[in-house]
């Protein structure tokens, strides 16, 4: 998958929905780069030439909502409590996001 509007930012996938996700990851990735510079979008998509097996897409992004999706943080705990967690069958990482979102008032 290329992107018209920026060059250089190729990508692809293994299924339609796996390259979608990653040409949104490319784009956000990219976001820094072009951040006070973004170029004007092509929006004459109709005199743009595909090949036979190609087909043209606009790709949504929502830098926030992609960010959920890709963060992870690395928490430190005891060994001992970890295993304890994992004995009892509790998953840690529910638990923890439940009780901040909790304390958050999020629930």
């Amino acid at each position: 998958m290329k992107f018209l509007d920026f060059e250089n930012i190729f990508t692809f996938g293994d299924s339609l929905e796996d390259a979608y996700y990653m040409a949104q990851d490319a784009l956000y990735a990219m976001l820094p780069e072009y951040k006070d510079n973004l170029p004007k979008p092509t929006f004459n998509y109709m005199n743009i030439k595909v090949k036979p097996n190609e087909f043209i897409t606009m790709v949504e992004l929502n830098p926030v909502e992609h960010e959920k999706k890709i963060s992870s943080k690395t928490v430190t705990m005891p060994e001992w409590l970890k295993n304890l967690t994992d004995t009892n069958g509790i998953n840690f990482s529910k638990l923890l996001q439940d009780s901040i979102k909790n304390e958050l008032n999020l629930l």
